[in-house]
């Protein structure tokens, strides 16, 4: 392809529902291997990307070229391949065939991404220096038409809507140097009008980070995100419109006030298939 995004590995698949791609920086390559072998398991369509930088809103140390943000990238691969695109950060792993994302494509789905405030049981939790996991966060808000974002996996149909959200979310990240991605994103779907867009919520398992022990993945992000504090530029509640939000009871996997071992939390292995 030209232009600043250098092809590193590419499967092609012209009766695919969709295409997976991701960009990486050279130092990410381990992680772009990872995930090109978890891709291969399962024969799906993918490009990934090696790109000199990333933008500032995906890490602290990335540049101001908003050509290596994701909002950009992904409407380049969309015009590149004319299908669907499942975005997703380079240094997640498939770990089983993805069948919800196939099903949402043949709905003609626009946009899907994990939205905290549709998902009922969103409790985080992490391991203390000690091995026991203890209560971490949980986002314990709702809403019908807000969105809060998880971004490592997105699902982009194409279409007037669909690029419409990429281009406001690109003009959010522009307004806002130092913000991050996922927040600028929230703040572009909730503060325009969205009749048009066809938006669904990814399950957590299709996102699945490790603060979500008891959630068996489909598309896995392992570790736990670094610390947002101090590294960007907090865009807090105004990303949100209050006057569609409430507040909410979510479900508690396990009592927050209770210390776990690991095989206590752990989700337990599930067939999958090969």
């Amino acid at each position: 392809m030209a232009g600043p995004y250098t092809l590193w590995r590419e499967r092609p698949d012209a009766a695919a529902p969709f295409i997976v791609c991701a960009m990486f920086t050279p130092d990410y390559r381990p992680f772009a291997q990872r995930l090109l072998a978890s891709l291969n398991r399962f024969s799906i369509a993918h490009a990934l990307f090696e790109v000199a930088q990333v933008h500032c809103s995906i890490s602290p140390r990335g540049g101001d070229n908003l050509n290596f943000s994701k909002p950009r990238f992904i409407a380049a691969m969309l015009r590149q391949f004319t299908k669907p695109v499942l975005f997703v950060d380079s240094d997640v792993v498939f770990c089983q065939r993805p069948v919800l994302l196939a099903e949402l494509c043949a709905e003609h789905c626009d946009f899907a991404i994990y939205n905290w405030l549709s998902d009922k049981v969103n409790d985080a939790w992490r391991p203390d220096e000690a091995g026991r996991w203890r209560f971490f966060f949980s986002i314990d808000v709702a809403s019908d038409t807000q969105l809060m974002a998880s971004g490592a996996v997105q699902l982009w149909g194409g279409g007037n809507a669909c690029n419409g959200l990429l281009a406001d979310w690109e003009r959010r990240l522009a307004e806002n140097p130092g913000a991050q991605d996922d927040h600028c994103l929230d703040l572009a779907f909730n503060h325009i009008r969205q009749q048009d867009l066809h938006p669904r919520w990814l399950p957590k398992e299709y996102c699945r980070y490790g603060f979500w022990p008891y959630v068996e993945p489909v598309v896995d992000h392992p570790g736990f995100p670094t610390p947002d504090a101090g590294q960007w530029k907090d865009l807090g509640i105004a990303r949100l419109d209050r006057g569609k939000i409430r507040r909410v009871q979510k479900q508690p996997p396990f009592p927050r006030e209770a210390i776990l071992k690991p095989d206590q939390i752990l989700a337990k292995p599930k067939p999958r298939p090969s």
